[in-house]
């Protein structure tokens, strides 16, 4: 067995609600935490690796010492708008993709995508797939319909244990939790005699749309979400944090 946590965290472009600069409260937060692997979403970057200007993903996995993997899914102005994973041990990319749009898409929705990463703690391997659903339920029918499909949860090269975490903007019950907790459980509901906890709106939380699911052969021993003045103010979002055992895999990268 091996101790792995999770970190997922939605941190607004680094921007809290009041629309200050937040990213001294999000590096703090991160670092506290002290994850194995932190997903986050809603990035800013250039163009280019080599561009001057905001790269959130980049400075975070500096400040804390950690690898990163970045998906961009869409330009914003002169750079890109994506998430991220960060990891304190070795990583690589599997595969990252920006989801279809819909045939008819509606006004302001956004294009949306997904990280497919093997993480490589010290006796074995991990697969861990994050993602950023969309604003509207048709967008995440299709998104997440592509997530339990044979291109990802179901394909033969995917290596147990599995962890699926991000902002799937999808409360339980709505269809989309639905469908990935048909083939991965919610790690906030298998924790016996834990209260599953919102992380939305940071304010006031109610809304439970940032989740960390995981396949049947990992255990969850402790689920967290910040909830401080620190962790109000530096995004929309509130950060979640899940312990684990998991059964790594040994299998070379």
């Amino acid at each position: 067995m091996t101790r792995f946590r999770v970190m997922t965290y939605n941190v607004h472009r680094c921007l809290g609600p009041g629309g200050n600069d937040s990213v001294e409260e999000i590096t703090s937060l991160c670092r506290e935490a002290e994850a194995d692997l932190v997903a986050l979403q809603e990035l800013d970057a250039p163009e280019t690796d080599d561009m001057e200007g905001v790269h959130h993903a980049r400075d975070l996995a500096s400040a804390l010492s950690m690898q990163l993997l970045f998906c961009r899914t869409f330009r914003r102005g002169v750079g890109y708008y994506g998430h991220a994973l960060l990891s304190r041990h070795p990583i690589e990319l599997v595969k990252v993709t920006t989801f279809p749009a819909a045939p008819k898409p509606k006004r302001g929705s956004e294009p949306r995508g997904a990280i497919w990463a093997r993480v490589r703690p010290p006796s074995g391997t991990v697969d861990v797939i994050s993602t950023h659903l969309g604003l509207y339920r048709g967008d995440r029918a299709l998104q997440s319909r592509e997530l339990v499909g044979p291109l990802w949860l179901g394909s033969p090269n995917l290596v147990h244990p599995v962890i699926l975490c991000g902002d799937l903007n999808a409360v339980p019950h709505a269809t989309t939790y639905r469908r990935l907790a048909s083939v991965l459980k919610d790690a906030q509901k298998v924790l016996a005699g834990h209260s599953p906890r919102p992380t939305f709106p940071s304010q006031w939380p109610v809304l439970r749309i940032d989740h960390v699911f995981v396949s049947d052969d990992v255990i969850v021993h402790g689920v967290r979400v910040p909830r401080d003045a620190r962790a109000r103010r530096a995004s929309d979002h509130l950060p979640l944090v899940v312990d684990l055992d998991v059964h790594t895999t040994k299998r070379k990268l």
